[in-house]
């Protein structure tokens, strides 16, 4: 037997599944040895503590962990893995005698005003306020990281080390609503060295338009309208963020080989990329309340966006869902809408789908100490199960049925779209960032919803295998997406660009181009003679449209777009009125249209554009679906065949005709749920019940 399998005594499964238990005190211990039996019989074989940094250290090298020790016995002894966080940065905050000790040691924000002790409903101990540039920082903390480390890493029940949940700049989590990088002396410090690495003065006064004659007349910038400074300063901070990051798995790989390390964000934020390549894997939490019981169920595809974003940042594409919330916060003295069971259950399914390594949900208990209680509780407040509970264990059954086909892989998508955090990251000093996301998932939302697949892609990945390549809002023409695009144009001549919204408009330093599209006016033969936009007022008075190659489409909310020139042979190939804002290249090999396909139609990508842009370029899908809507999910089977995901996601019955597009000799419905007819040559009948879903094996 190797060193491994004496670490894992407990068998893990290829898909497994946990729920996070237990922060600083809370719940208290005399309750944890029913709750973890409950938990082991009802299938979970994880179970995770978020741990306090002030909570583990309360004076300096003390360590009392005494409730850790009985948390992984405990565990342990009921079959449970254990997945361990060690919190020295976002949730939960240091230990107030560091902060004594080292005054300095503050977040300081753009006003210079240091950060002053708080509390959230997620840290009601204790918000961040120090920042992770003070040299205290990795003396104390590094102390505490190795001491956990050694003391847990040979114990039967670990997992998983949580380095870095939530990983953001301290400022993030100041609890003030100052989302400014950090200003104290030892980050300014920092920075000017970093940018003294990289620029001469003449250099850094060519890129910024300044006049400095000396390093020591340069100062930070302090507002996102300086925006040839900023973009300097929040780059050096997402390297830095980086570094940090890097510097904790460093010091948990000296002493631990074996264990998998993680980090984690939620929706795509600019410095993701840049910290995810260092973990063994990434991981996301979003909000899971209200989706299926809203008005607009198909918003649920914005939870499936950032799977897949999780899915193309992790390293070898493994992530993890690692919080999907069981209720809502905040409860307290009022309460919220809980999640519906059927909710967590399609999150859950969907996790798998979309090709998670395992799921955590967050909570089993109520976090007594703090409104998150009543909130997030797979649980009731006394200790006895809830339906989301038994929904979920259910289901954790049901997945363990299809251990022979996983673990799951996803095929290659056609359909590639272009996540450019350097772009969004600009938009955001327009206080823009939301809109940048939301063109993106209504351009996703539609694919996702008719079945199309796309994987997410940034300038930093090879795009020369897909057909179709849509780049929403690549607004800052960064000289790496220059060559990612050029790249992507010689390398395959099969591979077409489609552009929308704001296309090279900034030059690599974030000044306004004077020739847009930045890099590619020419070779594209478009310019941009005017910009404009039509109201909401506009919209409610009379009826507007596009007139594309697809036919008149009409537009239902406010919108901004181009006005563009074609040049040479480029053609014209959709106006708004008498206005061009849709060109394409002779050969067909790049298209941009002015405006995005979501940001007319209400958030939700046209079903027209996308749909014509899809079938002119010939994209392959896999699964044709007739009748009621469903949302399906082609996989590989490990077994070899394919199983098919379908999402009844409305709350009326779905009947439904689906149309394979590849040979098969068997169907087997692997939920034993399935009303089918049985197939004929081509298709087969199939009923779904209101917020459900049938798993199907094709062999």
């Amino acid at each position: 037997m190797s060193d491994k399998e004496n670490l894992f005594p407990h068998p893990v499964k290829t898909f497994p599944i946990g729920v996070e238990y237990y922060r600083g005190g809370s719940p208290r211990t005399d309750v944890w040895e029913k709750d973890f039996k409950r938990i082991k019989e009802s299938g979970f074989t994880i179970i995770r503590s978020a741990s306090y940094w002030n909570w583990m250290e309360p004076a300096p090298g003390k360590y009392e962990m005494e409730d850790y020790d009985l948390f992984l016995d405990l565990a342990h002894k009921n079959g449970l893995s254990v997945w361990l966080d060690i919190m020295l940065a976002t949730h939960g905050a240091c230990p107030e005698w560091l902060i004594k000790k080292y005054p300095d040691m503050n977040t300081v924000n753009h006003l210079g005003q240091k950060i002053m002790p708080h509390a959230h409903p997620a840290y009601p101990q204790g918000g961040v306020i120090h920042c992770y540039d003070h040299p205290a920082w990795k003396k104390h903390g590094g102390s505490l990281l190795r001491h956990v480390i050694n003391r847990y890493k040979n114990h039967p029940a670990l997992h998983v080390w949580g380095l870095w949940d939530g990983i953001a700049l301290p400022s993030m989590w100041s609890g003030q609503g100052d989302q400014s990088p950090c200003y104290c002396d030892n980050s300014i410090a920092k920075y000017f060295d970093w940018l003294k690495s990289k620029f001469t003065l003449s250099e850094y006064n060519t890129r910024t338009l300044r006049k400095y004659q000396d390093w020591d007349h340069v100062d930070v910038p302090r507002s996102n309208n300086n925006v040839l400074e900023m973009l300097l300063y929040r780059q050096f901070h997402y390297e830095n963020l980086a570094e940090q990051l890097k510097w904790m798995i460093n010091e948990t790989r000296k002493l631990d080989t074996i264990h998998e390390t993680r980090t984690h964000g939620s929706q795509p934020r600019p410095w993701d990329e840049i910290c995810a390549q260092y973990a063994d894997s990434w991981g996301m939490s979003m909000a899971s309340n209200n989706l299926l019981t809203s008005n607009d169920p198909y918003k649920l595809a914005e939870r499936a966006f950032v799977f897949d974003w999780a899915r193309c940042l992790g390293k070898n594409g493994r992530w993890w869902n690692e919080e999907i919330y069981s209720g809502m916060s905040n409860g307290g003295v009022t309460w919220k809408k809980q999640t519906d069971p059927k909710e967590l259950i399609t999150l859950l399914w969907m996790t798998l789908a979309h090709g998670a390594s395992g799921a955590m949900f967050w909570q089993y208990r109520p976090d007594y100490v703090s409104f998150e209680s009543p909130g997030y509780n797979l649980i009731s407040l006394d200790g006895h199960p809830t339906e989301r509970f038994k929904a979920v264990s259910n289901a954790i059954s049901q997945i363990d049925s299809l251990s022979e086909h996983l673990p799951l892989s996803i095929p290659k998508a056609e359909v590639a779209l272009v996540n450019h955090q350097f772009s969004h990251e600009l938009f955001s000093y327009n206080d823009e960032g939301d809109r940048f996301l939301g063109d993106l998932r209504g351009t996703y939302r539609t694919l996702w919803e008719y079945g199309i697949p796309v994987d997410i892609v940034t300038p930093k990945m090879d795009w020369s295998d897909y057909k179709l390549v849509i780049m929403p809002n690549l607004a800052l023409m960064t000289d790496e997406a220059a060559n990612r695009i050029c790249a992507t144009l010689k390398q395959n001549v099969s591979t077409s660009l489609v552009a929308e919204g704001n296309f090279g408009l900034y030059a690599d330093n974030g000044l306004s181009s004077y020739n847009p599209p930045e890099h590619f006016s020419e070779q594209f033969g478009v310019r941009i003679s005017d910009f404009s936009r039509i109201t909401d007022e506009e919209i409610d008075r009379e009826n507007h449209f596009l007139q594309t190659k697809y036919g008149d489409i009409q537009l239902t909310s406010s919108f901004g777009y181009a006005v563009l020139e074609p040049k040479g042979k480029t053609k014209i190939i959709a106006h708004y009125k008498e206005n061009p804002i849709a060109i394409q290249t002779e050969d067909n090999r790049f298209t941009w249209y002015s405006t995005t396909f979501s940001e007319a139609f209400e958030d939700v990508g046209s079903k027209d554009l996308l749909l014509g842009i899809v079938n002119e370029n010939k994209i392959h899908i896999p699964l044709e679906v007739t009748g009621d809507k469903l949302i399906s999910l082609v996989r590989k089977s490990e077994r070899g065949g394919y199983l098919v995901f379908l999402f009844n996601i409305e709350g009326t019955k779905a009947t439904t005709v689906i149309k394979p597009n590849w040979e098969y000799n068997d169907i087997e419905d692997k939920l034993g749920n399935a009303n089918l007819n049985k197939p004929n040559s081509t298709s087969i009948s199939i009923e779904i019940e209101p917020w459900d879903l049938n798993v199907l094996y094709f062999k």
